[in-house]
């Protein structure tokens, strides 16, 4: 299959020296620090077949934004080959590209010039650019005046309807509504059924799975792994939630409030073989283990959990009082919450835990108590399974 995109061991390096922050006595002496070599990716190689939609992850600082910068041709490699065939359109970061003096008319027009295309296009191609930005009168008025969204707006527009071969999206569409980012995903959808490259850079896992056949895991501007979006994601929540759960460790839970008249002395999730686990598979057994003390018999103690996406969808919550359920409390114990089938979709999520009693009044409450990443094979979308089947009538 022919390839759109090929790196070959590609590094890139920035030199950062501390000429703006000289001490007298450097420039006294003329002893100035050496500078410092910052390397952003190390050794990088990999290949985007034509017409493939391709995904890369990673965390903050992974060199992910520098990739697409060089896929881009902002920007060249140290060392390596990067090749990439056919007109690239990239949305990269919020107006980049745009004279913030030009209104979005004018800075749409100079983008399809510097891409090559014709007054005549341009004018074909305007019409669709401005209903799909749906930014009303200030699509001609000056990009300075605009907000985030109007920007992202305008920017994919522009990028998307200039007839690129390999269009190139960076974070920029997470500052959009949710209809917005409705209408992006489905014009990505159209664009890959054309048969047109993609390259999509987030940190929406969900969407990279999506819209996605393979993707590359960027780990301090290394190639951690790289293969089928499953694999490549399942990797990465992994060591990602292995990472968490260390840091939690040394740093302890969210915000805690409560009378401590019962007090969690500590919280965790199980997995199948009744062992700690930071990540879980999506469809097996789980448990969440709550350890408590409490100085005196209680006997309206209620028990609960909340469950909700870490960008703070809600997903489940109950407790005993809810579920019909009697929770006696004294001396020492521990109360488990037992999933006999994990339907959450692979995602990261975080786990509130608290004891109340039955008016609501808080004896110890642990906000995002727990953090756990799930990890599955299914190729549904969203948060949750639903049970369900299939029937038909002829």
């Amino acid at each position: 299959m022919t390839a759109a995109i090929r790196a070959e061991g590609v590094t890139k390096t920035y030199v950062l020296r501390r000429e703006a922050r000289r001490t007298l006595k450097e420039v006294v002496l003329r002893q100035y620090a050496p500078a410092e070599t910052v390397t952003a990716l190390a050794d990088v190689s990999f290949e985007v077949a034509k017409g493939e939609a391709f995904g890369v992850i990673g965390s903050n600082g992974s060199g992910k934004s520098t990739l697409l910068k060089l896929m881009a041709g902002t920007s060249k490699p140290t060392t390596g080959r990067l090749e990439v065939g056919g007109r690239v359109s990239a949305l990269l970061e919020l107006g980049a590209g745009f004279h913030p003096d030009f209104t979005g008319r004018e800075n749409a027009y100079l983008n399809g010039s510097l891409l090559g295309l014709s007054r005549k296009e341009m004018d074909a191609a305007m019409p669709q650019v401005e209903a799909f930005a749906d930014i009303g009168r200030f699509f001609d008025a000056a990009v300075k005046t605009y907000s985030s969204g109007m920007y992202a707006r305008l920017g994919f527009a522009v990028a998307i309807h200039l007839d690129p071969d390999v269009l190139l999206v960076d974070e920029v569409l997470a500052v959009g509504d949710e209809y917005f980012q409705h209408k992006c995903f489905a014009k990505i959808a159209e664009f890959r059924r054309q048969g047109r490259t993609i390259v999509l850079v987030t940190h929406d896992l969900s969407a990279v799975a999506r819209l996605c056949e393979r993707a590359l895991w960027l780990d301090g501007g290394r190639v951690s792994a790289i293969g089928t979006v499953r694999d490549v994601v399942n990797a990465y929540q992994r060591t990602v939630g292995e990472r968490e759960q260390r840091e939690r460790a040394a740093r302890g839970h969210g915000e805690r409030w409560g009378s401590k008249e019962i007090e969690i002395t500590a919280v965790r999730v199980l997995g199948a073989d009744g062992g700690e686990r930071a990540v879980l598979d999506s469809g097996e057994p789980a448990s969440i283990e709550i350890a408590y003390r409490s100085g005196a018999a209680v006997s309206d103690a209620v028990f609960g959990v909340y469950v909700y996406r870490d960008d703070g969808v809600g997903v489940y919550g109950t407790n005993t009082m809810i579920d019909g359920c009697e929770a006696p409390v004294r001396g020492e114990g521990v109360a488990r919450f037992r999933v006999d089938s994990l339907d959450l979709l692979p995602g990261a999520y975080d786990i509130d835990v608290g004891i109340i009693d039955p008016q609501d009044r808080y004896y110890d409450y642990l906000q995002k108590g727990l953090t756990v990443r799930v990890i599955g094979r299914s190729r549904e979308v969203g948060v949750a399974r639903l049970r369900h089947r299939w029937e038909f009538e002829a």
